[in-house]
């Protein structure tokens, strides 16, 4: 399978957008426990998911797999009607923080357990959560790094080249191109090869300070990228990346090695 045929875009209203995107999530969450026992997702910050995560703790009806032509695992009706939340064993990762406390109203954390975690039925201690609040940004990020490693210690859970195989990696796009917290600015960030987790100053940013973030080719090695954006001017802007229209930017250098890239573009 070529990269173009790994690539999917969908735009539309907000609600069927949010919908379709966690079907997809679930659907792949059940067929990643059947094939190897877990579902380990990245989360995305930020304020667009917000309504997703509310959709992925509420569930969806089981007739939009069929209405997406999402495979998922089961021998009857009985067995799919039970699949339309996530499962217990889904395992949560975030994808970059704020350096900000985690009660704080700009900490992604907080947003995440909110939305998702509070009503999903998933335990807490399934969410590995970026300790940003620490005064030493440098050694938080070596710290989640660490926590990543320990997690995909198992034999074949790492890519040929070293990295996690994360099942699904969730992504946002800034009104600037940025995606997770990998900003044009900070080129050295963009540039690494070497670390899974990296520390980066963010003035630009909204708001503005330093943050924790995962790595491109991190991202690039994960099973499945999802982006999830909303707003006219974002879903503009996410059709330009996705056609390799614009390539100046931090989110089109998400190329996923062999893994699918969907593209979600919620409109008004």
């Amino acid at each position: 399978m070529n990269s173009a045929d790994r690539k999917f875009f969908y735009s539309g209203r907000k609600s069927a957008i949010t919908e379709h995107a966690a079907a997809l999530i679930i659907a792949e969450a059940y067929c990643a426990v059947e094939d190897h026992g877990q579902f380990s997702l990245v989360l995305a910050g930020g304020n667009s998911p917000r309504l997703l995560y509310e959709k992925l703790a509420q569930g969806v009806p089981t007739t939009l797999f069929e209405h997406f032509a999402l495979a998922v695992p089961g021998n009857n009706t009985e067995d799919r009607q039970s699949i339309n939340r996530l499962p217990p064993n889904t395992w949560l990762f975030q994808g970059d923080e704020r350096c900000v406390p985690f009660d704080h109203p700009d900490s992604n954390y907080r947003m995440v357990k909110d939305t998702l975690l509070r009503h999903s039925g998933i335990a807490d201690d399934h969410l590995f959560r970026m300790a940003a609040e620490k005064d030493d940004s440098e050694g938080a990020a070596r710290g989640y790094e660490a926590t990543i490693r320990t997690f995909f210690s198992t034999e074949g859970s790492l890519s040929p080249q070293g990295y996690p195989l994360f099942d699904l990696i969730l992504l946002g796009l800034g009104d600037d191109g940025h995606t997770a917290s990998l900003f044009a600015e900070n080129r050295e960030a963009l540039q690494e090869q070497k670390r899974w987790v990296v520390a980066v100053n963010a003035p630009q940013a909204k708001p503005p300070g330093m943050r924790l973030t995962l790595t491109l080719p991190v991202i690039n090695h994960a099973r499945n990228v999802l982006f999830f954006t909303t707003g006219n001017e974002k879903c503009k802007l996410a059709k330009k990346i996705f056609l390799e229209k614009e390539r100046s930017v931090p989110a089109s250098l998400v190329k996923p090695e062999s893994g699918k890239e969907y593209w979600f573009a919620a409109q008004p």
